[in-house]
């Protein structure tokens, strides 16, 4: 990322990852070693550079939120003591109900959240280009964190 997309896509994150609320996903693993925090601060770069790289037109805005926001659960999804069974189902929808208690979203960030599970979520389908990126990206940065970071 060059300079200038690199401070365009912070300030964007810094919309919603610098409240004391988004500081706890950085008390999670996601996958492997790395916390909740940089897996959702790694899909939203990803999503930005494959929509900028592409020229994919999607609201940068609702992208970058709403790619940082997409697991905002805030539990400990490897502990089955802290959650309904069957987290990949469940936690969009939590994810949701969090980040609407905490920030202001509009339509594209709330349907970016949950239906980043999409296909596994079968009904929640995304629904607009900022949720396919996000899902794409989601999957890449799961797959990259599994196998490397352990």
């Amino acid at each position: 990322m060059n300079e200038v997309n690199t401070q365009q896509f912070r300030a964007l994150l810094r919309t919603v990852s610098v409240t004391d609320e988004a500081r706890q996903m950085r008390a999670y693993v996601q996958h492997g070693t790395v916390s909740t925090y940089d897996h959702c601060v790694r899909v939203a770069a990803v999503s930005y550079l494959l929509n900028r790289r592409l020229g994919l037109g999607a609201d940068e805005r609702s992208l970058v939120r709403g790619a940082f926001l997409h697991d905002f659960y805030l539990y400990d999804w490897h502990d089955p003591t802290q959650h309904a069974r069957l987290h990949g189902l469940h936690h969009p929808a939590l994810a949701a109900e969090n980040a609407e208690r905490y920030y202001t979203l509009n339509d594209k960030e709330r349907n970016i959240i949950r239906s980043h599970m999409w296909p596994l979520t079968i009904t929640a389908v995304p629904a607009c280009r900022e949720a396919v990126i996000v899902c794409i990206a989601d999957k890449w940065c799961s797959l990259v964190e599994t196998l490397l970071y352990r």
